[in-house]
């Protein structure tokens, strides 16, 4: 999905694209979400409505700088923002590359990121990019099709509500273990600016669309919202227990794994009709492998979804609770996350061939 030229983002476009980017983000922390809604809304009051650009319309020699929010959401809420930490973390990657930025892009487009993403775009005078580093959520920085294109996440900028700005300048391709402790030495949240690279490489590795396609599906209702992602059921079932997992899941890196910033988790769902089988949902953050019977059946790097309601919410998997009524159901990952390297990257454990 390609987003029509020059297509501006004002306060409509926002409350539908606030809507779409809930959609497939489980965990969402109303509060945080909300500040995050109220953050992006006073940046276009502020300073206009923001272009949302195809990447295809960015100078290829131009700068464009990736914006997410990293640390814990629920932070957010708590120690609220200046509103300032986006065009501090994006002008601190300027001074380091020596270049001004001419675009923004979305780490993700999930929830608080994409709306994070809008406002540093508003606040720095800058046009958005329509497509995002991952096409889906995925914890960890380095975790993005930039990475699989060769394209460093450093150097880094971190800005936080207490005034600091961080800068990590590394070789390593990971950085999501230095960036962490920074994190929550600052409070637990900060915006963080990466990923500087031409327009020419972005549009080699961007996932396309997802702002747009998150702007569409917000006009829509309950499940046909998920109609934009086309999505596969495993099954319907009733969710029976949830059990703490040995893990860890993590990307492998010479065959060590990489710890996740969170717990593991086993789902087990009973399926209600056809064959009855017993569905294991191992996640860790996110839904990364599920086996019907002990076989593999799905695996990141596609996107595993428990849905229940009739409303299709889609449920954080810490937040499931035995009895529940759920669909599993898959929605498949961009293209460059089924290659050996992108299965690796997304912890693709027991990925299928």
């Amino acid at each position: 999905m390609t987003a029509v030229p020059d297509r501006l983002i004002g306060p409509d476009e926002l409350e539908r694209l606030a809507v779409g980017a809930r959609v497939l983000a489980a965990g969402t922390e109303e509060s945080a979400y909300q500040v995050a809604l109220d953050w992006a809304a006073a940046e276009l009051a502020a300073h206009g409505p923001v272009r949302l650009l195809a990447a295809d319309r960015i100078e290829p020699a131009g700068l464009c700088v990736a914006v997410t929010l990293a640390g814990a959401s629920a932070a957010l809420a708590e120690l609220l923002p200046t509103g300032d930490e986006p065009v501090r973390a994006v002008r601190a990657v300027e001074r380091i590359t020596g270049r001004m930025a001419e675009a923004v892009v979305p780490l993700n487009t999930a929830a608080e990121n994409a709306l994070i993403a809008l406002a540093t775009a508003a606040r720095c005078g800058l046009p958005l990019v329509d497509g995002d580093g991952c096409g889906r959520v995925l914890p960890l920085i380095e975790q993005t099709v930039f990475t699989l294109a060769g394209v460093n996440a450093a150097p880094v900028a971190l800005a936080t509500p207490g005034g600091d700005v961080i800068t990590v300048e590394s070789a390593r391709t990971s950085v999501e273990d230095v960036v962490r402790p920074l994190v929550l030495a600052a409070g637990g949240w900060a915006v963080v600016a990466g990923y500087p690279m031409d327009g020419a490489a972005l549009a080699r590795s961007l996932v396309r669309g997802t702002v747009s396609r998150a702007i569409e599906v917000g006009s829509l209702e309950g499940p046909a919202r998920f109609a934009a992602w086309r999505p596969r059921r495993l099954c319907r079932g009733r969710l029976v227990a949830l059990e703490p997992s040995p893990g860890p899941y993590g990307p492998q890196g010479a065959g060590v794994p990489v710890p996740l910033p969170s717990r593991p988790t086993s789902v087990l769902v009973d399926e209600e009709d056809g064959l009855r089988r017993r569905f294991r949902l191992e996640a860790h953050n996110e839904v990364l492998l599920v086996l019907a019977d002990g076989a593999v059946v799905a695996s990141a790097p596609d996107h595993i979804l428990l849905v229940a309601g009739a409303d299709g919410r889609v449920l954080d998997v810490e937040r499931a609770v035995p009895g529940l009524t759920v669909e599993v159901v898959v929605i498949e990952a961009a293209p460059a996350w089924h290659t050996t390297r992108g299965r690796a990257l997304a912890g693709a454990i027991g990925a299928l061939p």
